[in-house]
């Protein structure tokens, strides 16, 4: 969105806000709209890509985004680590969907019951690749570590938004700093809360 005003970004940042967390209520209520693509819409995307948000979630098969957020293909431009991991080439991917595409909403997905989390927690970490991103788990997790894994998960979830709003290389090519939110998703529930708004729902 390259020719944007700063209120231009923040309305497109709250309709698409507003719109994923409808897309979760219709998830949780066991009414999700139809996703199937016919031949055309899948010719019109072959043009061109027009997602809403750029999306950092877990890599958990339990928590995949789009289905949790009922949203279809083209919709999300879905970044997956670990844990919401920025490490490797997660920030690249999220930097392309602000900094090319020009989307002004990213969104941190947490969940309940994050492996990475409690990975993070544990005193026995492993090795290779997956202890360098546990370790960084760890590390937002200084404060809490050794207390309850539910409130570790929303600390990780709060530390991760907190990294992405401080980068410099976030921002959109009218110049606006994209607004990075919170959603926790509850594994038992199927139900996000929004942990952080950065203030689009609140009026």
């Amino acid at each position: 969105m390259p020719n944007t005003t700063s209120e231009e970004a923040r309305a497109a940042a709250a309709a698409s806000l507003r719109e994923l967390v409808a897309g979760n209520q219709r998830f949780a209520s066991g009414a999700p709209v139809s996703h199937v693509l016919s031949a055309s819409d899948r010719d019109a995307l072959t043009e061109a890509q027009h997602p809403v948000a750029v999306l950092l979630g877990c890599v958990d098969s339990r928590v995949p985004p789009e289905v949790v957020l009922d949203q279809g293909v083209g919709d999300l431009l879905t970044v997956r680590t670990a844990g919401q991991s920025l490490a490797g080439v997660a920030l690249g991917s999220i930097e392309f969907g602000v900094r090319v595409l020009g989307l002004s909403l990213v969104v941190v997905l947490g969940h309940t019951g994050c492996g990475a989390v409690l990975a993070a927690l544990s005193d026995d970490h492993p090795d290779g690749h997956l202890g360098e991103l546990t370790g960084e788990v760890a590390d937002r997790l200084t404060e809490v570590v050794g207390a309850d894994p539910v409130r570790a998960t929303g600390a990780n979830l709060d530390a991760t938004v907190a990294a992405l709003r401080a980068l410099d290389s976030l921002a959109t090519p009218a110049g606006h700093a994209p607004y990075v939110v919170g959603l926790l998703y509850d594994l038992g529930s199927g139900e996000i809360t929004v942990t952080d708004d950065a203030g689009l729902l609140g009026g």
